[in-house]
């Protein structure tokens, strides 16, 4: 096609208007769906490194036995031990301070929040461990959230809650994240 062809297509404006209205409707549109693929990506990111580091505390929880009572073959967690290291490796990998505020330097944004540290045991394994918590209780924004968990052995659970911010949105999104750490002998 020559040159005269193209300026002569440039300069027919029948329909314009339908045109330029599906073209800024189809902007917006890919505009939205950035806005929630990157707020899943920075979700997931911090999920992924936070869950990893939350495994680390559990399981530094669950080594802490009495050993009289593991030299005679029970498994009898320590909750005083087992407690310090857990809050002890949160601090140190996750950049926090004493009150689970993050450092400079830690991928948080906010304080994060223990809802339950505990020794699970059970007559018969596997278990299925179910707990329920109410995030922002007393508030329109209530969430009830369920954790399921199943356990091969007397174990060390942790249940946290980080938030993580939205892009584009006023609020902070909470994740709730859990970690069992068995404490079997093998």
């Amino acid at each position: 096609m020559s040159m005269k062809g193209w300026t002569g297509y440039l300069l027919n404006e029948r329909g314009g208007v339908h045109v330029l209205l599906f073209g800024l409707m189809g902007m917006i549109f890919s505009a939205f769906v950035w806005v929630t693929a990157f707020n899943w990506m920075l979700q997931t990111n911090s999920t992924n490194k936070t869950k990893s580091l939350l495994d680390h505390a559990t399981r530094a929880a669950a080594l802490n036995l009495i050993p009289a009572e593991a030299a005679l073959g029970r498994i009898v967690w320590d909750p005083g031990k087992g407690t310090a290291d857990f809050y002890r490796y949160l601090q140190l990998n996750l950049k926090l301070d004493g009150s689970l505020v993050p450092l400079p330097g830690s991928h948080l944004k906010e304080r994060l929040i223990v809802h339950r540290l505990e020794h699970v045991t059970n007559p018969s394994y596997p278990y299925v461990l179910s707990r329920s918590l109410t995030l922002y209780s007393g508030t329109s924004d209530a969430i009830v959230r369920q954790v399921q968990v199943t356990i091969y052995g007397p174990s060390i659970v942790a249940i946290i809650e980080v938030r993580q911010p939205l892009l584009g949105y006023g609020r902070r999104e909470p994740i709730v994240l859990s970690s069992v750490a068995s404490m079997r002998f093998r």
